[in-house]
């Protein structure tokens, strides 16, 4: 059986969130059990340089109104709160991403794989308009595996917030996540773990009210 982190958490993460640059869709996670998140395959001592930002060209689609995201998720989470969020010593973070989505990839090819997401929109209405819009496609994807994927509002967190939980079991894996959008931003966070338990509800929680402390 693959290992698939998540049809509506990665739908959540990519989708609902570069809800807010972009337009791509997220695929299901081909990646075999022996390894978690083996696509970010790159050592997670990495610099954690964002990349550059880049102008919108005529047709390019992949940020409303050639919105930049200049926001670093490793330090929205920063290597310290990562470890102590995910009880696993990790080295620096491993930045990914283009000029809109941010990914910050923290455990790379350990049992234990934390990745944080950032994205930017264009302007508030159009990030709650694209969160609506992703988050049903999100949800229609669950449905078709309700059995591994629960999607559940969360209240209280910034202006919306959805907490995801991934029943892998059968493979040994806990994953547990949280998205939240605070005006034009939006951030996910989600944490996978091959023989052990991933973060609580609680303790997410408490990470995206500091995230919210960095956001502008």
């Amino acid at each position: 059986m693959k290992l698939v982190p998540t049809i509506a958490a990665t739908a959540l993460g990519i989708a609902t969130l570069s809800a807010c640059g972009g337009t791509s869709k997220p695929a299901a996670d081909p990646t075999p059990p022996g390894s978690l998140h083996a696509s970010q395959a790159a050592a997670s001592s990495a610099p954690t340089t964002p990349p550059p930002s880049r102008s919108a060209s005529p047709g390019d689609t992949s940020s409303p109104q050639g919105q930049a995201n200049d926001l670093n998720p490793c330090q929205l989470v920063t290597q310290a709160e990562a470890s102590t969020l995910a009880h696993a010593p990790f080295g620096p973070g491993k930045l990914e991403g283009n000029a809109v989505r941010h990914e910050c990839v923290y455990g790379a090819q350990t049992p234990n794989v934390l990745d944080v997401f950032v994205l930017q929109g264009a302007s508030t209405d159009d990030a709650q308009a694209e969160w609506n819009q992703l988050l049903a496609e999100a949800k229609a994807g669950a449905g078709q595996a309700a059995d591994l994927v629960q999607l559940t509002p969360d209240s209280g967190i910034a202006d919306r917030a959805e907490w995801v939980e991934l029943n892998l079991a059968q493979i040994g894996v806990s994953g547990r996540g949280l998205a939240f959008l605070k005006g034009s931003v939006g951030v996910y966070m989600i944490d996978e773990v091959r023989g052990g338990s991933a973060p609580t509800r609680a303790a997410f929680t408490d990470q995206a009210n500091t995230v919210l402390t960095r956001l502008p």
